[in-house]
């Protein structure tokens, strides 16, 4: 568990995330900006305290003493209002990261990245503190605090400047700024942290406040209207795809598969990842999700960032790319960092980025069809050829071992999930040559699926255990297997199938939340969680097989692993009920949608999924 001190950390899902597309903040359930990154999601901390208590850097604004805090998002927003009750009153703190429109963006002066805090009294007149001590590079940058008025006082290091506008003096240091206020009942006071980087930092007036976060409603609302969605689980869904937004890069359309890096997979273990990059396999189910609720512009930039960046290394693909599409992801230890709960190491760059990962091929390809049949017509030149000459690739390489989607540090190994999406690669690339939407050898990537398919059949099912397993030959159960129904390889209802969904609950969820694996050394010292996305899996694998009121109750029991606000974990540890793993985690969310669709096709009685039947 590491130091006893670690205790002091609050739950991982004690966190709420705000953010504008670039850059996002975590903050707690005691009013603490514990996590933020500038001015973007890979940049060095400036607040980051949930990796290191002391040392980490934190905002918050909260009660004196003594209170109980409960909270919410404004409806369809990503604008999180935090309430506090004390013996002396009652107050909310308000927080968001303004969102606008290229239009109203262009209207007025505004900080690079700006973090909005508004304290409103709801009754009484409760004693309140702030406290911000910034600390910039992971917290190993000193930062000079500087009063500039006295409501005002900027942090500079280096080329970046913070600038924070208090509603009242600020009692200033050489690195913090500290201040003791009282609220009272229908008072409105107003926060704002400007960061400007080799500009001048502008002032903001509470009036600009004030618009900003009429701004940033109507965005979120207007975003969230765009939602077609309205079967089961709505509300579950929109929360979803609002996370989602939040994890987008709006400059460049990536999607980073999470916020945070090295949050624990298991407390105290060394299980712990840098996860602000964009993987293929996330980028390409966001698109596919979008495209399921009515977020076209959303999938059409993360398809445009997918074909970018993937073409800078075609036809091999990396696992993830960097924001920018860039495939140099050093990964690095900073020593200095305790780590959440004291879990070490904690990890900047992410060395799966040279691994081969034979499943992103069939993501990409599928997410590719998906978009053009959505919208119709013929693929660009350039895109033609791409995907012709992935599909070659898959076609002589689909033999060969590779790293698997669980991103294994050890020998590779001939997963079935990997074949399965190659099979899958092969199959939509062959589907868009009969389309007559780009020209290329169909037939024979139809004869190298047709033999994937063959193999995957005599040597993945091992008939002893009754299921589906890791590896050709294997008999080690792995959750990944689900994949077969999601993308049909075989139908969702054979008794293969069917048998090798109840023996991976039998063995990999005793406790309903399901596991990877069981018996597999991945090449990585420590436990972990259950994954909540597996259980997502199982539920749409339950509703593609017919067994709707199983996938329900699979998903209602999945959503009991997510925090108040709605956000989910990667992991979960149903004994102690305690969120594991980077946070909020991007296809934790999309998997969600994934089952929600697929619950919802289930009870409307079917047909959505069949467009690509595996071959007889």
């Amino acid at each position: 568990m590491g130091n006893p001190e670690a205790a002091r950390y609050p739950d991982i899902g004690e966190y709420a995330l705000i953010g504008d597309s670039r850059a996002c903040a975590l903050v707690s359930r005691d009013g603490s900006v514990d996590w933020l990154c500038l001015p973007s999601f890979d940049s060095p901390s400036v607040f980051g305290r949930i990796l290191d208590w002391d040392h980490g850097g934190y905002f918050q604004i909260a009660p004196e003493s003594g209170y109980t805090a409960r909270r919410r998002y404004i409806d369809a927003t990503n604008v999180i209002e935090t309430t506090f009750h004390t013996a002396q009153g009652e107050v909310s703190v308000i927080d968001f990261m303004p969102a606008q429109t290229e239009a109203a963006k262009r209207g007025a002066l505004a900080p690079l990245r700006m973090l909005v805090r508004i304290v409103e009294g709801r009754s009484g007149a409760v004693p309140m503190r702030l406290a911000y001590m910034p600390r910039p590079e992971y917290g190993r940058g000193a930062v000079r605090c500087q009063v500039r008025a006295p409501a005002e006082v900027t942090a500079m290091r280096g080329r970046h400047t913070l600038h924070l506008r208090g509603a009242m003096p600020l009692d200033c240091g050489p690195d913090h700024a500290l201040a003791r206020f009282e609220v009272a009942a229908g008072q409105r006071l107003r926060f704002s942290l400007a960061y400007s980087y080799e500009e001048p930092a502008v002032i903001v007036s509470d009036g600009y406040v004030d618009l900003l976060y009429g701004q940033t409603i109507a965005f979120w609302r207007d975003w969230s209207a765009q939602c077609r969605y309205d079967g089961p689980y709505r509300g579950e869904v929109l929360r979803s795809a609002l996370a989602l937004k939040l994890l987008a890069n709006a400059p460049s359309g990536a999607i980073v598969a999470a916020p945070t890096t090295s949050l624990p997979e298991c407390i105290g273990g060394p299980r712990n990842w840098d996860y602000r990059f964009c993987w293929i396999r996330d980028a390409a189910f966001t698109i596919k999700a979008f495209l399921s609720i009515g977020l076209e512009a959303e999938a059409n930039a993360f398809l445009s960032w997918l074909m970018d960046a993937t073409n800078q290394t075609a036809p091999r693909l990396n696992p993830l790319y960097t924001l920018l599409g860039d495939r140099h992801v050093r990964e690095r230890e900073l020593g200095h960092m305790e780590g959440y709960r004291g879990s070490k190491p904690v990890r900047i760059g992410n060395d799966a980025v040279h691994q081969a990962q034979l499943d992103v091929y069939g993501e990409l390809i599928d997410a590719f069809h998906t978009f053009i049949e959505h919208h119709g017509g013929r693929v660009a030149g350039d895109d033609a050829k791409f995907i012709r000459r992935v599909a070659d690739y898959v076609s002589g390489h689909w033999a060969e071992p590779d790293n698997g989607i669980w991103e294994a540090r050890a020998q590779p190994r001939q997963y079935v999930e990997s074949k399965v999406m190659a099979w899958d690669a092969l199959t939509h690339a062959a589907a868009l040559v009969d389309e007559g939407r780009i020209s290329g050898d169909a037939a024979r990537w139809r004869a190298e699926a047709a033999k994937i398919h063959e193999t995957v059949l005599r040597r993945g099912f091992n008939a002893q255990i009754g299921a589906f397993t890791q590896t050709l030959d294997g008999a080690i159960l792995d959750a990944s297997v689900l994949a077969m129904s999601v993308v049909r390889f075989i139908e969702p209802d054979d008794p293969r199938m069917l048998s090798t969904i109840d023996a991976l609950r039998r063995t990999l969820a005793p406790d309903g939340f399901l596991r990877r694996y069981a018996g597999f050394d991945d090449g990585i010292a420590g436990d972990e969680g259950a994954f909540l996305f597996c259980n997502f899996w199982l539920s749409a694998a339950l509703a593609r097989a017919g067994r709707a009121a199983e996938a329900r109750a699979v998903f209602e029991q999945t959503m009991t692993a997510a925090n108040d606000v709605g956000l989910l974990s990667e992991e979960y540890a149903p004994a102690t009920k305690t969120r594991l793993g980077n946070f909020p985690q991007g296809l934790s969310h999309l998997s969600l949608i994934t089952a929600a669709l697929a619950i919802d096709d289930a009870e409307r009685g079917g047909g959505r999924d069949h467009r690509h039947a595996p071959p007889k």
